[in-house]
């Protein structure tokens, strides 16, 4: 059958179509637009494109450079930039999900030990056993200047007076010879009748104590105290009472204090549980040689090995990738 003298535009135009679309296709640029990870590329352009009927082609425009110009723009474009931020926001809500599952979990765990309570007799031991940290005998803030002779120390005192914070700072720094309280006023801080002072670390004698106490708060102590081989000035600047906090009155404190100990021990033998069922593969020893704000795995002035190189980490979670849309 012969085709009609007016079916050659038809004709032409149909092969030039087809042209088009083959040159396009085989195009050497790879991508007409990038939109965040997404490349849409010839051979999508060309391949959605096809699928318009001339009709739906004069929604873009009256001629075909402005018709691929606006589809592009208006469809292929609108819909990358959808398909990204959806994805975006996939990844937001999976984190917030995430987040908030991971905090309901410790809640719950929380909850179940609050309810659980804490047994009366694990309170009690609790008590006898730090009874010291609830309880603090009577004691008194001594200051004292230490000198080797006797007659130092007589001479001290008979220069002191009475005496001002500054003028006794002054000839504690001067002439203390315990070089760890001299730079302090030779402030003992609270001392206990036995000599323990309110640093557990810390013990003096008891004699400066038994000195102490026979004189009344801002009074120095008359005499000289023997200490070891020295002899110390006293200064009396204040006093505490015996405190006694009896179990009934802490035991509140400490059925929360408990109450929390409880619940960390718990997460600890979750995480570790967690950690024994999905960890795999954990090589920590790949971190050697990584330096903060560095891209490469390297140890420091030393080039790259292939095997380092190699086994550079991946992302758990790839974003798109960049084959075009779908």
């Amino acid at each position: 059958m012969s085709l009609r003298r007016g079916s050659r535009p038809f004709r032409l135009r149909l092969i030039a179509a087809a042209v088009l679309a083959w040159g396009l296709a085989n195009a050497a640029t790879p991508s007409l637009a990038r939109v965040g990870t997404l490349s849409i590329d010839v051979a999508t352009f060309a391949a959605r494109v096809a699928r318009l009927a001339p009709f739906q082609r004069t929604r873009f425009g009256t001629a075909w450079p402005e018709q691929r110009r606006h589809f592009l723009e208006q469809e292929l474009v609108r819909e990358a930039l959808i398909e990204v931020q959806a994805a975006n926001d996939d990844r937001q809500l999976a984190s917030a999900r995430d987040s908030a599952l991971a905090r309901a979990l410790l809640a719950e765990l929380e909850q179940g030990v609050d309810t659980a309570g804490v047994p009366a007799d694990q309170i009690a031991s609790y008590y006898a056993q730090h009874r010291q940290s609830y309880e603090a005998p009577r004691s008194i803030l001594i200051w004292r200047i230490l000198l080797r002779q006797e007659a130092e120390a007589r001479a001290l005192l008979h220069e002191l007076g009475t005496p001002t914070e500054s003028s006794w700072s002054r000839l504690a720094r001067e002439r203390s010879i315990d070089t760890a309280t001299h730079m302090r006023s030779g402030s003992l801080g609270y001392v206990a009748a036995d000599g323990q002072t309110h640093m557990p670390q810390v013990r003096v004698a008891a004699a400066l104590f038994a000195a102490a106490d026979r004189v009344r708060d801002g009074q120095l102590v008359p005499e000289p105290v023997v200490e070891g081989d020295a002899f110390a000035v006293v200064w009396r600047r204040g006093s505490r009472v015996a405190v006694s906090n009896q179990l009934t009155a802490v035991s509140a404190d400490i059925g929360a204090l408990l109450r929390h100990e409880k619940f960390a021990s718990e997460t600890r033998t979750l995480i570790e549980r967690l950690r024994q069922d999905s960890v795999r593969d954990y090589q920590p020893a790949r971190l050697a040689g990584f330096e903060p704000g560095s891209l490469e795995l390297l140890e420091p002035s030393r080039p790259a090995p292939q095997a380092a190189l190699a086994a550079r980490p991946v992302l758990l979670n790839p974003l798109p990738s960049d084959s075009g849309l779908r």
